[in-house]
Parts: structure tokens; sequence; C-alpha cells
């Protein structure tokens, strides 16, 4: 017995040996690539002993080359080879695609991005980019997606836009700019522009009518061909988005000058920046602009307008209007199907509603409510076995991920687990997310769960981590510890050291100058950093929604808008006369709060259904949002208190 221990004892000592040795590997792997030294990049490879990220170190030397435009070609094809279905093999076919386009050798471009798993927009461009250039007659109509999109094109997909252009025609060039105006990439509407002939002529014009359309307007007056007249509708356009009632004025002051079409598309803009603007008049403009063509974002607020002026014929008729992609969208099925009720179509309402009623949606919720069923957690799927999470554990990507999260790797271990769950069925799903709530990465627990479709774990995807901390200081300030949970998940998914780009820090995302604010309030000492403390960051954050909580109404949604954007801005959010919660929240201007309170809220709703085993109501946390002062708090004191998570700084 005692020779037995001493050989696991020994056996032990070597394995722990050689997890040292790799996890010290890799480090120094990283550090090399940092700096491009490829001479201990191949050092470090060669003694490789079989460590999941021993693989890392061959991918940042064939980079290093890449780099330097070594001849890589037979060794990049043999570790793609090597690495088949990885997130390597992907990340070092994108890699090596991007230097091939580059150095104009198509053939290669066509074979490698035919084995990509998972192409992106900019893989896509160089492929089409390819098929151009090898002759492709089918390259030109697949590329149409491309013109059509008013996202940033980037290096790959400027040429394929370009390639597209000179088959339009004058009107749908211009057609194209007013779309680019309108999603503000006013470069990439001067570049189109420049393509009509002759060449680059009026692109100037655009460029200066673009950056100061004042001055531009000004300078102006006159109506004379039709370049002069589409260069006035774009610089209308962009000064409706920093001055909406200037650019109004003017568009009434040109009265026939302008064609009914432009007036009708200008009118449209106009509806879009007052309904943003909570303007009353919206609705008005909207009419003005009757069948001319509107960008998705642009009926979206046709539909805000709509409902904050409670017209329920308009909101059907809006969303009628939308294109099908959009309108399949669970937030336009919610509205149209109560449109429907509104209206007296009850049975085609019901129906609507159905689709997406039940669902851990804030409009799933919403609409199971309308059918009479408040929220309730579907009972919980089979635990995933022993043997199912030993599967999942197998997978390289995941213990390459739980390798790097170990080794502070957070970026890159989120890619390798997102990467082990493409495609993955349920069953595989709920074992992954066990297994990553076992390792305390909550963050990926969630994400996991969040992902089956029929087979669910709701105890899973409204984690409770950190209980024993969170709890006592939602009592201490008398807030719903539901809506606290709520409202970390959708701020930090439970990571303790996350940072926003903002600055924002901790488990409830705390932003330094708000600390300061709440400590001093509270009487506490408080120095920089702090935040990062689990029981400081909660004390703290929590402190902030009771004064927040306090000074909106005793309303969560309002308190929810206030952490993400300040609570200065909400008195201007609200109507003038009571409006239903969920109204005030699809109406809030600020794409990214309105996205994040019905999130919070309707995380909140399901905590509380797996956490009480009973059915919830999203409408009655929502409540009813009276009207701008007349519950009588300082406007003033509201201006001057942070955002709680400087997402949107007031």
């Amino acid at each position: 017995m005692k020779q037995v221990l001493c050989m696991v004892i020994a056996l032990g000592a070597v394995q722990l040996a050689s997890a040292a040795g790799g996890d010290e590997r890799f480090l120094a792997g990283r550090e090399a690539a940092r700096a491009g030294d490829l001479a201990r990049l191949h050092q470090l490879a060669g003694q490789r002993d079989g460590d999941p990220l021993d693989a890392y170190i061959d991918y940042w030397a064939l980079s290093v080359r890449l780099a330097r435009k070594d001849d890589v070609d037979a060794d990049l094809a043999a570790f793609t080879a090597r690495e088949e279905g990885t997130l390597l093999a992907e990340r070092a076919r994108n890699d090596w695609i991007r230097a091939a386009a580059r150095a104009q050798r198509w053939d290669l471009v066509l074979r490698e991005s035919a084995m990509l798993r998972q192409p992106d927009q900019e893989m896509n461009c160089w492929t089409l980019q390819a098929r151009f250039n090898q002759g492709d007659p089918h390259a030109l109509k697949d590329a149409e997606a491309q013109w059509d999109s008013t996202a940033e094109p980037g290096e790959a997909c400027t040429p394929v836009i370009a390639a597209v252009a000179v088959s339009k025609s004058e009107d749908a060039i211009w057609q194209r700019a007013r779309r680019l105006v309108d999603a503000r990439r006013y470069g990439a509407a001067a570049a189109t522009v420049a393509t009509l002939p002759p060449p680059g002529a009026p692109a100037t014009a655009v460029s200066e009518a673009l950056d100061k359309p004042l001055r531009w307007l000004s300078k102006n007056l006159g109506i004379n061909n039709r370049t002069q007249r589409e260069i006035t509708v774009l610089a209308l356009a962009r000064l409706a988005q920093t001055d909406y009632s200037g650019a109004a004025a003017r568009v009434e002051a040109l009265g026939t000058s302008l064609s009914p079409g432009d007036r009708a598309w200008l009118s449209g803009v106009l509806g879009w920046q007052a309904a943003r603007g909570n303007q009353p008049e919206a609705l008005a403009w909207y009419r003005a602009a009757g069948s001319a063509p509107l960008s998705e974002e642009s009926r979206a607020w046709q539909v805000r307008a709509a409902l904050r002026n409670n017209a329920w014929g308009e909101v059907r008729r809006a969303i009628e209007a939308m294109p099908p992609s959009q309108r399949k969208q669970p937030e336009w099925i919610y509205w149209y199907g109560r449109a429907l009720l509104e209206t007296k179509r009850v049975a085609q309402g019901r129906e609507e509603l159905e689709r997406i009623a039940d669902t851990p949606s804030f409009y799933g919720m919403l609409a199971g409510e309308e059918l009479g069923r408040p929220f309730v957690a579907p009972r919980g799927a089979k635990p995933p076995s022993r043997s199912e999470i030993a599967k999942v554990e197998s997978d390289v990507s995941i213990r390459r991920s739980l390798a790097l999260f170990r080794l502070d790797g957070r970026v890159d271990g989120v890619r390798e687990w997102n990467w082990a769950m493409r495609g993955a069925d349920d069953r595989t799903l709920l074992a992954a997310a066990e297994l990553a709530r076992r390792e305390q990465l909550y963050d990926r627990a969630i994400y996991s769960a969040d992902r089956t479709q029929t087979e669910h774990d709701y105890g899973l995807r409204y984690l409770v981590p950190h209980f024993d901390k969170v709890e006592p200081a939602t009592k201490r300030w008398g807030l719903d510890v539901f809506w606290v949970y709520g409202l970390i998940r959708q701020e930090s998914r439970f990571v303790t050291a996350a940072r926003s780009s903002a600055g924002a820090q901790g488990l409830m995302q705390v932003m330094p100058g708000t600390a300061t604010y709440v400590a001093k309030k509270l009487g506490v000492p408080y120095s920089r950093g702090q935040a990062y403390d689990m029981d400081t960051n909660i004390m703290l954050g929590t402190a902030y929604l009771k004064m927040v909580l306090d000074k909106l109404d005793g309303n969560p949604a309002l308190a929810s808008a206030a952490y993400n954007a300040g609570p200065g801005r909400i008195p201007r959010w609200k109507a003038s006369s009571p409006m239903e919660g969920a109204v005030f929240a699809e109406t809030i201007p600020l794409s990214e709060t309105r996205d994040y309170v019905k999130k919070v809220l309707a995380n909140s709703v399901a905590y509380a259904a797996v956490l009480t085993g009973k059915p919830q109501s999203l409408k009655q946390r929502l409540g009813i949002i009276q009207p701008a002062g007349t519950l009588g708090y300082d406007a003033a004191e509201l201006n001057t208190m942070p955002s709680g998570d400087g997402a949107n700084p007031p």
C-alpha cells in the first residue's frame, strides 16, 4: 500500500508539473506573440506536451509569419487540417484569406472560403471580390445585399459596393445616399454619389452639405437642377437630425420647389425626428409622408408615435406597411396584436399574440398576459447526466475555454465556449450550462441555457449567485430582490471583474463617479478601485437604485431607465397624460436604454417566477407612468445625479 501511495503521489506531481508547464508555456507564448518574437514562439512550440492550449502557440507563430508576408501556405494548410472544425482553424483561415485577398490570390480565397464554418461579412466580401475577379457571372446579383446594407462596409466590402454601383441607375444611387444619411453614414453617402458621372463631380458638394448643412442651405437657396435638388434634400435630412425645428421650417419654406416625392420623403424624416423627441406633431408629418419609402427605423418610430397618441388604427396600419422581415419581430407582433384587439378585431388579435405568448421575453410575457396568462416558469428539463457533462468536457473548444478562463484569457475563453455551442442540441446546451455553473462561469451558463429550443432549465437561465450578499442589500434598502437580480443579469451576467468601455465596474457596473457620489451621500469612506470589491459594489449599486427609485415615482421601469441613461432624462420621456408602462418602454428615445429597460423588467419577472413558483405580472411591474411634473420631484436635482452604469451619460 505504501508503494502504491507513493506512485499515486508521484503521478499527481507529474500531472501538476505538466499542467503548470502548459500554463507557463501559453503565457510566455502570448507575450512572444505580442512582441512578434517568432524565435521564442518556435522554441515554445517545440516544447508542446499535449496541452489543449499548445495550438495557440502554433497559431500565433503563423500569424507573425503572415504579417511578415512569409510563404506559409503549406504550414497553414497543415495547421487548418490538423485543427479542422475548431475555432483556431476558422481564425487561421480568416487570416489566410485576408492576406491572400490583399495579394490578389483569388483562387486561394475561393478555395479556403469554401471551408469556413461561420463566414462573417468581411469574409463574404472577400469571396465576392474573388468571384468578380474570376469572372463569375452570378457574383453581381449576390452582391446586392451589400448595396442594400447601411452597415460600415470595411476594406473588403467597399470594392464590392463600388462594383455594384456601376450597374445602378442615377435614381438608385441617390436613393442609396438617402438611406445612408438616414443611418448617419455621411462619408459613405458622399462616396456613393461620387460614382455618378462625371466622376466625383457632386461628391464634394454632398460632403459640404452633410458636414455643415445649415451653412450649405443658406448659401444654396435656389434649386436649378436635379443634382442641386438631391443635395438639398440630403442637407435637409441631415439638418433634421440635429435641428428638427429648423429643418421643418426650411421644408415648409421651400414649398413647391421640392417635388411631391421629395417632400413626402422629407416628411417621413421629420416625422421620425419629431417622434424621437416626443413631439406631438410627429404623426402629422408621417401622414404627410404617405407611401414614401421609409427606413426600418423610421417605420418603427411611426408606430411609437401612434402608440404615444393612443392612435391604434395608425399603429395597425404602420405595422402592416413594414417589410416582412421587420414585421415578424416580437415587438411588432405584440403591438399589432394589441392594435387589432383595440380596434375590435379580437379573434385576429389573439391569434397574433399567441405567436409569441409565454416566452421569457418582454413582449412574450406581455402577450401572455393579454391572453389571460401571467408568466409561469416552465417545468424544468431533466438534469444533464454525468455522461452528457463528460461529453461536453471532452470537447476541445470547451477544454481550451476552461483553460483560458483560468489564465485570465476571458475574451478568447468566451470565443471558444461560444464556438462549441454552435448548433448544439438542447441536451448539450444544458450540460454545458451545468458545467459552466460548477466552474462559476455564470455568464457562459446563462448563455448556454438561454439557447435551448424545447427543453429548458430556468434555474440555469436565471442563476442567483452571491445571494448571501445581494439579498441582505436589497432588504436594507427595501428593494425587490428579483428586480435587482434582473438588473445584475443584464449588467454583468455576474462577472465580478466586468468593466465596460465607459468605465463601469463590477457586478452592478457602477461608474467611478457614481460610486463617489453614492458613497458621499451615504457618508461612507470610498476610494477609487473599491467598486470591484463585491460587497462594496453591491452596496453602492443597490443604494443608487433606491435613490433613483424614490425620486422617480417608485416605478422600476423609470428607475431602470435612470440607471442606464441618467435620471435627468426621465421627465422628458414622459407624456402629458398617464401612459402604460409598456408604451413608455417602447418609446424611450435611446435604443440602448429602450432595450435595457425591457430586458431588466423581463428578467425580474422571470426571477420572481422561478424563485417563488407563482405566476407573475409584467404589466404590474411596469405600472402606469404618470405625467411629468405631477409628483413634484426636483428636476434640477435629477439633472445633477449621475447614471448608474454610464452607458448613456446625461
